[in-house]
């Protein structure tokens, strides 16, 4: 039998800043798209649609909205679960869940419910939570690498993420602090992390053209690269846009 590792604190393997990203866009405090220009003149379903807030902006750009809820009574048109959609394999343009995976006891069957009503080439839209404190009722906070492993399992590709807007620093501090107002500052530690991050990635930047002699070009996209993980590893949630394959 082989003697374990003399050194045990490095783990049993070494991942690399390119291992720990995601497999698509990262955009850094940005919208990632707009509602509008996509639902235009395209069949959508808002599943966990509660009072309805996307509907307008669906209608208003030709688009037709059908809202899923698992309850009787709200704005939904149809009832039902992420887990159980009542629709036919490939019905819908675009499936929106904003705010809600987070609160689908089981996300696995929700990713596979969404891959089958969508379309070929159609879009999974939304925003997850990730480094949000427990609320309301909520079962997942999803990285941004749950995203990428459900879409890929269930025939879809994670295309872009979107964070760093907010994050999980500034958004304990406002439940920490409520009900004083401390909402009104989380704009500006937002942006202090995002500074702080960005001189990092500065100093990653300068070791990597001494230390280990890289090119400019080489050094830029690795510690920009470092900068998007960074963000994206310390924010409250992220907003994608997975594709169905096919």
């Amino acid at each position: 039998m082989k003697n374990p590792t003399s050194n045990a604190s490095h783990g049993v393997r070494q991942l690399t800043l390119e291992d720990q990203a995601p497999d698509c866009e990262i955009l850094i405090n940005r919208q990632l798209y707009d509602l509008a220009e996509i639902a235009k003149n395209k069949l959508v379903v808002d599943i966990g649609c509660g009072f309805g807030r996307f509907k307008s902006i669906v209608e208003n750009a030709g688009g037709t909205w059908h809202g899923v809820e698992p309850f009787e009574g709200g704005f939904n048109t149809h009832v039902g679960d992420a887990e159980n959609l009542p629709f036919p394999d490939q019905t819908y343009d675009i499936a929106i869940m904003h705010a809600v995976l987070e609160h689908v006891p089981s996300v696995e069957s929700a990713f596979k419910e969404v891959g089958r009503v969508l379309k070929p080439g159609g879009l999974f839209v939304g925003y997850v939570a990730f480094m949000e404190c427990f609320h309301e009722i909520s079962y997942n906070h999803l990285s941004f690498k749950s995203l990428e492993y459900y879409a890929n399992r269930y025939g879809m590709k994670l295309e872009k993420v979107s964070g760093g807007r907010r994050f999980g620093l500034d958004y304990h501090k406002a439940v920490l602090y409520y009900p004083l107002p401390y909402k009104w500052f989380r704009g500006f530690t937002a942006w202090r992390v995002r500074s702080i991050i960005f001189f990092k990635s500065r100093l990653a930047y300068l070791g990597l053209r001494t230390a280990r002699k890289m090119t400019h070009e080489a050094a830029s996209q690795k510690s920009s690269l470092y900068y998007k993980v960074e963000c994206v590893r310390l924010s409250q949630g992220f907003d994608f846009i997975i594709r169905k394959l096919g």
